[in-house]
């Protein structure tokens, strides 16, 4: 799949803007970076969130952007032991073309 300089500047963009993560725990919300591994694969911009030392019961995570916009959310029900889990958000993009007649 061949990606378009407009969908390749566009994950680019959003790549850049997201920032973090808030993970409510136990009905608490805290903050995490976004993991290093995260990346662009053809028309998906994907980001991890690693769970590392934190317990409990995960309920939800939200990407936020450098503004603190929340820019996608996913509920979920983790009972979070000891080890580390990764919460993953794909985001994909498609820009089409077309002709709106008048």
């Amino acid at each position: 799949m061949t990606l378009s300089l407009l969908e390749e500047e566009t994950l680019k963009f959003w790549d850049r803007l997201i920032v973090g993560a808030k993970v409510t725990i136990d009905g608490v919300e805290r903050d995490f970076p976004i993991h290093e591994s995260s990346y662009i694969e053809g028309n998906q911009l994907k980001k991890f969130v690693y769970l590392d030392t934190d317990k409990g019961n995960v309920t939800k995570a939200r990407l936020i952007d450098m503004h603190g916009r929340s820019i996608q959310e996913k509920n979920m029900a983790i009972n979070k032991g000891e080890h580390g889990i990764m919460i993953t958000f794909f985001l994909a993009i498609e820009i089409k073309e077309g002709v709106v007649g008048g």
